[in-house]
């Protein structure tokens, strides 16, 4: 099933796909992109405030969830505030809906 920017990815049989994710991918520059389609290791993405790195971050595990077969359980989102766990866990579930609230985010103290 091709649905343009990414293909989707099998997760528990079924096959996932994110129209809101295509929508929010073409969204973003070109340095953006590659922090997103960087699905393999761990990646570290240090901005300003207002650039965007939360929805970044959160486009990210969606890309990883649907294309590999990675489960939500899987990953850790570590960020350094309260209001960041909040509003990655809000952002994660609009993009892949109620898989969200399995992967884990945690402060970094």
């Amino acid at each position: 099933m091709d649905i343009g920017l990414f293909r989707g990815g099998w997760y528990n049989g079924q096959i996932m796909t994110s129209e809101e994710f295509e929508i929010q991918y073409t969204r973003l520059n070109k340095a953006q992109k590659e922090a997103v389609d960087a699905i393999e290791g761990s990646v570290m993405v240090a901005a300003g405030p207002g650039t965007g790195k939360t929805q970044i971050l959160a486009l990210r595990i969606a890309n990883i969830l649907l294309k590999t077969d990675t489960r939500p359980e899987n990953i850790l989102c570590l960020t350094f505030t309260e209001s960041g766990v909040f509003s990655m866990r809000k952002r994660l579930r609009e993009i892949i809906g109620h898989d969200a609230p399995h992967c884990l985010f945690s402060l970094l103290y």
